[in-house]
C-alpha cells in the first residue's frame, strides 16, 4: 500500500472528536483524513479487490486507476506492465494532547495545565515527551515550585540570605530577614552581645534583645524551635502538612523534615505526580501486538489490539486468522491473511490471466 495524510481540523473532547479515554480532558486529537492504495495488480483482475477493514473505496464500480506498473514472472521472463490499483479512504484521529499535557496518556504538566510548571518554566508537554520542568533561573523542584537554592528569597528567587549567625526567611515567600543565634544581634546576625554572658538561658533558648525593650536582654528559643524563652521545644514541620497530599513526610530534627512521594507517585516530595507505566516502554506491553492502558497511579494492563487475541504476558497477541473465523474471499479462492484484519486471495481469474500472458510469451519465443 501508499499512503497520504490529510489533516481536517483539531479535534477536542466532545461530540464526534471523542476518542481516546476522553475522561482525560487533556486529549485534543486531531482529525484527518488517511488515503492510501491498493496492491498494484492486473486491471482485468482488479475490479474485485477490496479495501483494508475500515477504508472506503473510492474508485469502487471500476478497476480502479491506471496509474502503476506491476511486475509479471513466467520462468525466466519478467515482464512490467500496466496496471491498476484503488483509491482507499477513512476517517483517522491522530493521537495528540492538549497544551500542558504530556504523554500517551495526555496527563497534566507539574503545575496543572493552566500554569505549566508554577509559570516559572518551560513544561515539555506533547504526546511523544515527559513532561518535565525546564525551570527559569533561580527556581527549581518538580514544579519550578521553589527556589534552586537554599539561600535564595524572593518571588523571583534573586535575593541572596545573608544571615552570618543565624537562620534566614528564605523561599519564594521570605523576606529574607534573619533570626540570630544566642549573643548575636544584627540585620545579618553579625553583631555579638558580651553580656549575654551573664545571662543564663535554658537549653535550647538564647540571649537576645527584648522585643519590648532593646537595650534589655531577655531569653528567647533558639530558631527552629518554639516556645516561651523559658520552655522550648524543636519544631516538627510534619505536623503541618508541609508534603504533597501524596507524599510521606519524615521528621528529620528541629525544623527539618524531607518529603518522599508515596508508591505509584513520582516528584520531589512537594509536588507528587501519578505514575503511568504506559509513559515508560509502553508498559512493557509489546508494541506490535498490545496497547498499554492506565489503570490509576502506578498501575496498568496490556490489551490486544484490533485483529488480536489471546494476550500472553511478555508475548503479546496472537494475529487473528480472518480466513478462519469470517472468511471474505470468493469460494473459488484461496484465502490467506497477510497482515491485521487484511487477506489476499488468489481467484481463477487471476489463473487465466496468467495462462494468457504465458501463451505471447511462448508465441514470441517460438517466432524469433
Amino acid at each position: 500500500f501508499s499512503c497520504s495524510l490529510l489533516v481536517l481540523g483539531k479535534g477536542s473532547c466532545s461530540g464526534l472528536h471523542k476518542s481516546r479515554e476522553c475522561w482525560n480532558v487533556g486529549v485534543c486529537d486531531k482529525e484527518s483524513l488517511l488515503t492510501i492504495k491498493t496492491e498494484c495488480l492486473s486491471c482485468s483482475i482488479n475490479f474485485g479487490v477490496e479495501c483494508p477493514a475500515g477504508y472506503t473505496k473510492i474508485t469502487n464500480n471500476s478497476v480502479g486507476v491506471r496509474d502503476c506498473r506491476y511486475t509479471f514472472e513466467i520462468r525466466t521472463y519478467s515482464l512490467l506492465l500496466p496496471g491498476c490499483r484503488h483509491i482507499c479512504r477513512k476517517n483517522y484521529l491522530e493521537p495528540e494532547c492538549c497544551p500542558g499535557h504530556w504523554g500517551p496518556d495526555c496527563m497534566e504538566c507539574p503545575g496543572g495545565a493552566e500554569s505549566p510548571c508554577s509559570g516559572r518554566g518551560r513544561c515539555a508537554d506533547g504526546i511523544e515527551r515527559d513532561g518535565s520542568c525546564s525551570c527559569q533561573e533561580g527556581f527549581g523542584g518538580t514544579a519550578c515550585e521553589t527556589c534552586a537554592d537554599d539561600n535564595l528569597f524572593g518571588p523571583t528567587c534573586s535575593e541572596v540570605c545573608n544571615c552570618v549567625h543565624g537562620v534566614c526567611n528564605r523561599g519564594l515567600e521570605g523576606d529574607g530577614t534573619c533570626e540570630c543565634y544566642s549573643a548575636y544581634t544584627g540585620p545579618s546576625c553579625d553583631q555579638p552581645i558580651p553580656e549575654c554572658a551573664a545571662l543564663l538561658c535554658p537549653e535550647n533558648s538564647r540571649c537576645a534583645p527584648s522585643d519590648e525593650d532593646e537595650t534589655k536582654l531577655e531569653c528567647k528559643c533558639l530558631p527552629n524551635y518554639k516556645g516561651d524563652g523559658k520552655t522550648c521545644e524543636p519544631i516538627n514541620p510534619c505536623l503541618q502538612n508541609v508534603c504533597h497530599p501524596h507524599a510521606d513526610c519524615t521528621y528529620l530534627g528541629p525544623n527539618q523534615h524531607s518529603c518522599t512521594c508515596k508508591d505509584g507517585y513520582r516528584g520531589d516530595g512537594h509536588v507528587c505526580l501519578p505514575v503511568d507505566p504506559c509513559q515508560t516502554n509502553f508498559g512493557n506491553c509489546p508494541i506490535k501486538s498490545t496497547v498499554c492502558k492506565y489503570d490509576g497511579p502506578g498501575q496498568s494492563h496490556c490489551e490486544c489490539k484490533e485483529h488480536y487475541q489471546n494476550f500472553v504476558p511478555g508475548v503479546g497477541c496472537s494475529m487473528i486468522n480472518i480466513c478462519e473465523s469470517n472468511n471474505p474471499c470468493h469460494r473459488n479462492a484461496n484465502c490467506t491473511t497477510v497482515a491485521p484484519g487484511q487477506t489476499d486471495s488468489q481467484e481463477s481469474d487471476l489463473c487465466a490471466h496468467a495462462c494468457f500472458l504465458a501463451c505471447e510469451i511462448l508465441h514470441v519465443s517460438r517466432a524469433e
